[in-house]
């Protein structure tokens, strides 16, 4: 299924406007108070399957400078011999072990606070996106039992 530019314009800019709000409660209860129930229920899938994995990236990284340091080290011994397996052996075992001590510093604190502040804020839209989509389904659930209907 296809989305739009329009649509993706607008559900970014009402995410962006409901992430300023976050911090008051009463405004965003408000403000989710005037959204559609599509709005509502798009707010609530795109805040659920959002948040940043910086962890899992950084394992990543470090796992495969490890990697790589290890088949560096394996074929710098297999290949001591060659003068230029021994110099390419060597350049690139001080990269990947440059790569490997930035990936490992380069995961500051501040940005895993960030991150759980964030969700923090995901969390509280949708835990209240979810009270107000019960609150909708349970009236229309009420409205569909109390029209009559054709069918027998």
């Amino acid at each position: 299924m296809e989305t739009s530019k329009l649509e993706l314009t607008k559900l970014a800019q009402l995410v962006t406007f409901l992430e300023n709000d976050s911090s008051d409660i009463k405004t965003m209860l408000y403000n989710l108070n005037q959204l559609s129930t599509e709005e509502l229920e798009s707010v609530q899938s795109y805040f659920s399957g959002s948040g940043f994995r910086t962890f899992s990236k950084t394992f990543l990284q470090i796992s495969m400078a490890s990697f790589i340091s290890g088949m560096t080290v394996f074929f710098f011994v297999k290949f001591q011999a060659e003068l230029l397996v021994f110099f390419l052996g060597i350049a690139y075992l001080l990269a990947c072990i440059l790569i490997f001590f930035r990936s490992t510093l380069k995961a500051p604190t501040k940005s895993f606070l960030e991150i759980a502040i964030n969700r923090g804020k995901y969390d509280r839209i949708i835990s209240l996106t979810a009270i107000i989509l019960d609150e909708r389904y349970r009236e229309d659930f009420q409205n569909a039992l109390e029209t009559p209907s054709d069918f027998k």
